[in-house]
């Protein structure tokens, strides 16, 4: 438990699979069998419209998928795995696509953005819908996240990894 509490703070930047929040406080609530817990509330970042506070138990944040935001040196190496040639017989396991994504992880990520940019790159007309939607949401998760540490406009962070991902696969 303390582990929890000291690897997380008021004003820390956490991400999901899908957006990056701030930590806004820590508060000890009853939960839905009168047992007392302490509850991290955090909301979404650089959504100006959308001001929703989330909640999780501070005991329960690593099993919610809630992790630190990537450091520079993540960033470096991200950009490194981006470039490295891809194998051409490579399938994508759609059944653990998702899976993979609930993780967080942004290296494992990477590799399914990858597959996919070399399936769509073998036969565009084949390339379906939800697989184009995959894409974009990885690809718009990993350059928002490496845009917002980095303080770089999202399109740029977006050109360069597409730029690196298209050598890759060529």
């Amino acid at each position: 438990m303390t582990e929890v509490k000291n690897s997380f703070s008021v004003g820390d930047y956490i991400i999901d699979f899908e957006n990056i929040y701030q930590i806004t406080s820590q508060k000890d609530q009853q939960d839905l069998s009168n047992k007392t817990l302490s509850y991290f509330f955090y909301e979404p970042v650089g959504l100006t419209n959308q001001k929703t506070t989330y909640s999780t138990p501070v005991n329960n944040i690593f099993k919610s998928d809630l992790r630190r935001l990537i450091g520079q040196d993540i960033i470096k190496k991200l950009y490194q795995e981006a470039e490295e040639k891809i194998d051409h017989n490579t399938v994508a396991d759609y059944k653990s696509i998702k899976e993979t994504l609930y993780e967080n992880n942004p290296g494992k990520s990477l590799i399914i953005l990858k597959q996919l940019f070399l399936e769509r790159e073998k036969d565009p007309t084949k390339f379906s819908r939800t697989n184009k939607e995959i894409l974009e949401n990885i690809l718009k998760h990993i350059s928002n996240e490496i845009a917002f540490i980095t303080k770089k406009p999202i399109d740029k962070v977006r050109e360069k990894l597409t730029s690196l991902i298209q050598k890759a696969i060529k």
